[in-house]
């Protein structure tokens, strides 16, 4: 595990969120980003969630924010405040219903709004009149929201807080609106920024992989060779796992070193195949350890119970399906089968 993540997640991550250097750089591939997500999702699947959103969020900053917006985040991070980035929406987005120097007013909401009632500072997509989203930074122990706690009845990862929240009657300033719009979607960003999950999903394999080791050995089933054999499968799916979170860290060290159109399709490509790899290493070892704990294992005094639903949850996200399409499309350009 990084060595700068507190072993108890749950304690508000302060140390992690003191620390961090994501703000510092804005580069996906250093600072060990990956090995600290790992971690944060080793530790607790759900707050692993809410640790990436404050990694992505202050990399957003860095990345597209004045040097007075750097400058305030940079604060609030070291004074343990956490960040999120909320995106989800239904019909009832938010979006704009007045523009007017210097500021906009809002009206709509956020669904999946992780970390609700603890995020300090939300940076939201504004769903702007020609339709473009617009970031903004949204401080949000100085506006007045509704949270829909009722929204948040899921079968897995309840302690991420996902809840929906209503913006409606926020004024923001001019200050608040990060970057330009049409931002936060450019690539290689937004779809390569998948390797945080990806890297938090790895964590919890893993952790889920060490627990199971240890009850065989627990209850003396060590030596049985059908348990031997799932727990063998289990550590070669981890290592896999660990071994794709890596080349997505390598692919954006590449990628932050070089700015090319390769290096860019090679990044694109390789988070893609992660996502894909990484789901099914997910699903292999929780059919593996469900089998192998049985019925006692499952029971609330173990830890599987919950963490299987929280990686099971987790690894419902969005388009799952689309990145094998890409995969297969750039492998089979005239370039990748020469």
């Amino acid at each position: 595990m990084g060595n700068r993540v507190v072993v108890n997640v749950r304690l508000e991550l302060s140390e992690a969120l003191a620390h961090d250097d994501a703000l510092r750089s804005g580069l996906a591939g250093e600072n060990g980003e990956h090995d600290l997500l790992r971690s944060a999702g080793a530790a607790d699947l759900a707050w692993g969630r809410l640790y990436e959103g404050h990694v992505n969020a202050l990399q957003l900053i860095a990345r597209l924010g004045t040097q007075r917006q750097r400058r305030s985040a940079e604060d609030d991070a070291g004074a343990g405040r956490l960040f999120g980035v909320w995106n989800t929406q239904a019909a009832d987005g938010v979006r704009t219903v007045a523009c007017e120097s210097p500021g906009i007013a809002l009206a709509g909401r956020k669904t999946f709004a992780s970390g609700a009632g603890r995020v300090a500072r939300a940076i939201i997509t504004i769903t702007l009149p020609d339709g473009t989203a617009q970031l903004a930074v949204v401080p949000m122990d100085r506006v007045r929201t509704t949270i829909d706690r009722s929204f948040w009845r899921p079968y897995g990862m309840e302690a991420s807080e996902s809840f929906a929240v209503d913006f409606s009657g926020v004024q923001l300033h001019a200050e608040d609106l990060l970057g330009l719009p049409g931002d936060y979607e450019r690539s290689p960003w937004f779809t390569a920024g998948a390797s945080r999950f990806v890297a938090v999903q790895t964590g919890g394999i893993e952790q889920l992989v060490s627990d199971f080791g240890a009850f065989l050995r627990r209850r003396d089933q060590h030596e049985d060779p059908i348990q031997l054999t799932r727990f063998g499968e289990c550590v070669v799916a981890a290592r896999t796992a660990e071994l794709w979170t890596n080349a997505c860290a390598e692919a954006w060290l590449h990628y932050d070193g070089v700015r090319s159109e390769i290096a860019e399709s090679e990044l694109l490509v390789t988070v893609d195949a992660a996502r894909s790899a990484v789901e099914r290493c997910a699903l292999d070892v929780a059919e593996r350890v469900e089998r192998g704990v049985g019925a006692r294992g499952l029971l609330e005094t173990e830890p599987f119970a919950r963490r299987l639903r929280d990686l099971r949850m987790y690894l419902r996200q969005p388009a799952i399906d689309a990145t094998l399409l890409r995969v297969a499309g750039s492998s089979l350009t005239p370039r990748a089968i020469a």
